[in-house]
């Protein structure tokens, strides 16, 4: 997808060709319900079906839990698309073929630096194939055999200053190999050496499958332990998640992924024939990983290592999964080190036993800290209630975060709001804003709206409307676009409007309004009932607007201003008057 031109003709010539009823079928079945389609939500729990699509207009909207939007917004909650990969899957199951977009000299160059990469991955497996070495050694003592050495594509940086300088710098130039540190500049600017050296080197793709970077385990005893290639033009460690390229259709199509710390975690899980497992390459996740984490699955569960560190470790990162609004489960490895392990001794079998046995990141935590709490003591039990204070505190879903809190107060024996008192004030309001925003704030403007969405509008009533009169901003930004059509009544190209939407609320907005079949004759009649209040509303906003620069006016000594602003405050408020 890199290289397709998505400008808005193609988005909506790809759009206006899909059927989105077949693509939603394939989800939830649907049953003609009148000029729409209807069925079970995909998105919640219900049992009456409230979930239409629109097959003529491409849209999709649940009346039950807000969720709606186009078939690219489909596929992207359903299938985890992003939403050029949307787009491409559409185009490709009706035969569209994408215009490609002129290369950049940076795209250009990326492509070199990937090539390089490769390049060094050939140079590394055959320094691991020349044995006698330390990797070889190391790899049969851990009993890896070989078809894993093949796949998961292992390598061997040997122990000499100059391998990959010498294997690479001809054709491809020593300031690229430093680039995407495979190599270092000497202090004294002499020349290079190896970054990696007596390492075990384990390839690191992109979730698209393109190599990256390295992690090379050391072979000696030195230090790190692990060696990670550095941050590059292709090397974001905060923003990659190693054996994502393998696992990413698993964890769509579960919506899952197991979560573990190392690369031979990862690989033994996977291995085993368990799907959907990535590692973060370390204790420390960053949001970017998590962000990453939810295009592909919606429920994480974290197996890091089992002991104190790792425990910790679950609950730093249990945060930060929770603020990108995951759900966020955990493994009790029963008393070994990590997964690896696990398999190694007890099989399989056993850690499908355990990853069945998974516990919501609140459980856990309470087995973690509050096992002994009919005996701590009051300044022992607050101590312990404010570590939860961070999870709490990263739950989006206030519904969520109310139980986790109730469940922390039960367990310690404590009133709700002692618990609540801690989180309060901390907790994320985020996600609560945006929906406040997403939705419409006026019952009115929503009636008109669909209205005029809907072709009830006469242009004179059109024609009066202004956007002013919409106070929520999805409302606004949707009449400025279907004005002209509304005033010169045209039909709307819901295809085409689609396309200039920008805002996924605006798109849901209208689904929503165009999906609505409350709009009838006898609605109608009460049109005006709706119109004049969007005008009172309007012209006391900004009467209020006014008042506000009255006083700033006062204060600055303008009087020519204080003046002007004085008669247009007098004539808002004989309009006012007019429409009561």
């Amino acid at each position: 997808m890199a290289f397709v031109d998505l400008n808005d003709s193609v988005i909506s010539q790809v759009r206006s060709s899909a059927d989105i009823v077949d693509f939603v079928n394939q989800v939830t079945p649907l049953k003609l319900a009148g000029k729409s389609y209807k069925g079970l939500c995909p998105f919640h729990r219900e049992k009456t079906p409230s979930f239409h699509v629109d097959r003529d207009k491409g849209l999709f909207y649940c009346f039950g839990c807000g969720t709606g939007g186009d078939v690219f917004k489909f596929l992207t909650l359903t299938e985890r698309f992003t939403f050029p990969e949307a787009v491409e899957h559409v185009a490709s199951r009706y035969g569209i073929e994408l215009p490609k977009k002129k290369r950049t000299q940076r795209e250009n160059d990326k492509d070199d630096l990937l090539e390089l990469m490769d390049d060094a991955s050939e140079a590394f497996h055959q320094a691991l194939e020349w044995t006698p070495n330390d990797a070889d050694d190391y790899l049969k003592n851990r009993r890896v055999p070989a078809d894993i050495i093949k796949k998961y594509g292992f390598g061997y940086a040997p122990g000499s200053w100059d391998y990959i300088l010498r294997r690479l710098s001809q054709k491809h130039g020593e300031k690229r190999l430093e680039a995407v540190g495979l190599v270092m500049a000497r202090k004294e600017k002499t020349g290079y050496y190896d970054r990696f050296r007596n390492r075990l080197m384990i390839p690191i793709h992109s979730d698209t499958g393109a190599l990256v970077g390295f992690g090379g385990r050391s072979l000696d005893g030195s230090d790190p332990k692990y060696l990670n290639s550095p941050e590059s033009d292709l090397f974001n460690k905060s923003r990659l998640l190693y054996n994502l390229h393998r696992s990413k259709d698993a964890m769509r199509r579960n919506d899952r992924a197991i979560l573990v710390e190392g690369y031979f975690d990862a690989i033994a899980i996977d291995h085993a024939g368990i799907p959907g497992v990535v590692a973060s390459m370390g204790t420390s996740l960053a949001a970017g990983q998590a962000s990453l984490l939810r295009r592909f699955a919606r429920r994480v569960v974290i197996a890091y290592d089992g002991d104190d560190a790792g425990r910790n470790a679950t609950l730093r990162a249990a945060q930060v999964l929770l603020s990108a609004g995951l759900h966020v489960e955990a493994l009790d490895l029963q008393g070994e080190k990590d997964p690896d392990s696990l398999i190694q001794k007890h099989g399989t079998d056993k850690f499908l036993e355990v990853l069945s046995n998974a516990s919501d990141i609140f459980e856990f935590g309470l087995r973690e800290w509050a096992s002994d709490a009919g005996q701590l003591s009051g300044r022992e039990k607050s101590e312990r209630v404010e570590r939860f204070v961070p999870l709490l505190s990263a739950v989006t879903d206030p519904v969520v975060r109310n139980e986790g809190a109730q469940r922390i107060a039960d367990a310690f024996r404590l009133e709700f709001e002692t618990v609540w008192s801690r989180v309060r004030g901390k907790a994320s309001t985020a996600p609560n804003q945006e929906r406040q925003l997403s939705a419409p704030q006026s019952t009115a403007e929503k009636f008109v709206l669909t209205a005029a969405i809907q072709g009830r509008l006469t242009p004179k009533q059109a024609g009066w409307l202004r956007e002013e009169f919409f106070e929520d901003p999805s409302c606004k930004t949707l009449f400025s676009i279907i004005k002209n059509d509304l005033v010169n009544d045209e039909p709307i190209d819901f295809h085409a409007l689609e396309t200039q939407l920008r805002g996924e609320a605006e798109v849901a907005l209208l689904a929503e309004l165009s999906l609505r079949d409350d709009i009838d004759d006898r609605t109608l009649e009460r049109l005006d009932e709706n119109l004049l209040p969007m005008e009172r509303s309007h012209l006391d906003r900004r009467k209020q607007q006014i008042q506000r620069e009255i006083i700033d006016a006062e204060k600055n000594g303008d009087l020519a201003r204080l003046d002007q602003l004085v008669t247009e405050k007098t004539e808002l408020s004989r309009m006012l008057s007019s429409l009561k």
